[in-house]
C-alpha cells in the first residue's frame, strides 16, 4: 500500500538503506473487550539486521512515546529466537480507544500505559516470535559458484535420486528413525507413542474458558517496573550462552538417564541434563519476568495458612507417627502465619498471594 511505502522510504532516510532493506512487516490486532482492544502494524528487523544496541520508534495512537515492558518484552522474543541474539530495530504504531492510553505515568509524558497493557504486550510478543521463526526457517544465503573440475563431475539418471553421498535415498520406518530434528514430526516422541482417544476430556468444559476464568489481571498500570528486578534480568541475559540457549531450545528429549540426569539429542549429539538444576534455573528466570505480574487462581474455599504449614512442617518430619513436636510445629505455624499476615500488602503486589486478616 502507498501507506506502507511511505514508511519504509521515511525508515531508508531516516535510519539507512541497510535498516529499510532488512525490515519484516508485522501486524497485529485483537477486539476483545474483555482482553484487549487495539490494531497495531508495522516493521520489525530480521536476522540479517546487526545492531549493538535496540532502536524502537513507537506511535500510540500517532504520537510518539515510550513503552519499557512492551520493549522488553520484543527484545526476550529476539534473544531467545535468532542464533546471534542481535538487538532489534522496531517501527511499531498502535491504535486503540483514547481512554485506554494513560499518559500521566512519567512527568514527560514520554512513558505510557495501555489498559490491558499485559494481554496487548503479549499478543504483540507472540506475533513478534511468529514473523521471527517463518523468517528465519525460510532464511536464504547468497549463492557462491564453484567452478567444476573433470574429476568431480558426475552423470546422474533420470530414474534415480542420489542424496550428496551417493546413495539412493530410501523411506525408513519410523520405529528405526533416529530423532534428529525437533521440528520434523519423525523427531518427537509422539511417532512412537500410540496415541488414545480423549474421551474424559472431550466432554469437559472448554480448557481455554476455564484458565480465563480463573486467570485474574495484575498491575494495569505497570507500577513494579523495579531497578533491581532488572539488574538481575539483564544478569541473566548477559551470562546467557548462546549455544546452550540454542541446545535447549532445539532438543528432542529421549527419556531419563536416572533420577537427576535426562538424555537430550541436539543434531547429531547426545546430552546428558541435569533436570534438577535446569528446573531450578527455569523456575527462577520465569519469576523474574513475571515478577508483579503474576496470573492468581481463585480458590473457591481459602486455605488457612496454619494447616498449610503443618502439612510442610509433617512432611520433613522423618518419623511421621511420632507426635510429641506437634505443639513445636503449631507454635512454629502460628508465628509463621502472623510473619506472613504482616507481609500480606507486599505478597499481594509482587506475588499475586492474597492473605485476608484470618490468614487464608
Amino acid at each position: 500500500s502507498i501507506s506502507t511505502l511511505s514508511r519504509l522510504d521515511s525508515i531508508r532516510t531516516v535510519y539507512g538503506v541497510s535498516v529499510a532493506s532488512n525490515l519484516l512487516k508485522l501486524e497485529a490486532s485483537d477486539n476483545d473487550p474483555s482482553s484487549s482492544v487495539f490494531k497495531m502494524d508495522g516493521f520489525i528487523s530480521n536476522s540479517n539486521y546487526v545492531a549493538k544496541k535496540t532502536t524502537m520508534v513507537l506511535f500510540v495512537n500517532d504520537r510518539l512515546v515510550d513503552c519499557a515492558s512492551l520493549k522488553r518484552a520484543i527484545e526476550i522474543v529476539y534473544a531467545a529466537t535468532l542464533p546471534k541474539a542481535s538487538k532489534p530495530f522496531i517501527y511499531m504504531s498502535i491504535v486503540l480507544p483514547p481512554e485506554h492510553v494513560d499518559v500521566n505515568v512519567h512527568p514527560t509524558k514520554r512513558e505510557v500505559s495501555l489498559l490491558n497493557q499485559e494481554f496487548i504486550v503479549e499478543k504483540i510478543q507472540s506475533a513478534v516470535e511468529f514473523k521471527l521463526r517463518q523468517s528465519n526457517e525460510a532464511r536464504t544465503y547468497k549463492e557462491q559458484t564453484v567452478e567444476s573440475s573433470p574429476s568431480s563431475s558426475y552423470r546422474i539418471s533420470k530414474d534415480s535420486h542420489l542424496n550428496p553421498f551417493g546413495s539412493k535415498l530410501q523411506k525408513v520406518p519410523v520405529h528405526k528413525m533416529v530423532r534428529t530434528d525437533s521440528s520434523d514430526p519423525a523427531g518427537r516422541l509422539h511417532a512412537y507413542v500410540q496415541s488414545k482417544p480423549h474421551t474424559s476430556l472431550a466432554s469437559g468444559p472448554n480448557l481455554s474458558a476455564v484458565r480465563s476464568s480463573v486467570r485474574q489481571r495484575r498491575n494495569p498500570n505497570e507500577t513494579a517496573d523495579l531497578t533491581s528486578t532488572q539488574e538481575l534480568l539483564d544478569d541473566v541475559d548477559r551470562n546467557c550462552h548462546s549455544g546452550l540457549l540454542d541446545i535447549v531450545r532445539q532438543c528432542i528429549y529421549i527419556g531419563m538417564a536416572d533420577d537427576v540426569y535426562a538424555l537430550l539429542q541436539h543434531n547429531t549429539h547426545l546430552y546428558l541434563v541435569n533436570v534438577v538444576n535446569l528446573s531450578k534455573e527455569l523456575m527462577y528466570q520465569l519469576v523474574l519476568r513475571r515478577f508483579a505480574h503474576f496470573n492468581a487462581i481463585q480458590l473457591s474455599d481459602p486455605a488457612p495458612l496454619p494447616e498449610l504449614i503443618m502439612m510442610a512442617l509433617k512432611e520433613e518430619d522423618l518419623d511421621p507417627e511420632n507426635s510429641e513436636n506437634d505443639d513445636l510445629k503449631e507454635k512454629i505455624g502460628e508465628m509463621n502465619t502472623e510473619l506472613l499476615k504482616q507481609k500480606a500488602e507486599l505478597l499481594e503486589e509482587y506475588f499475586c498471594i492474597k492473605i485476608d486478616a484470618q490468614g487464608n
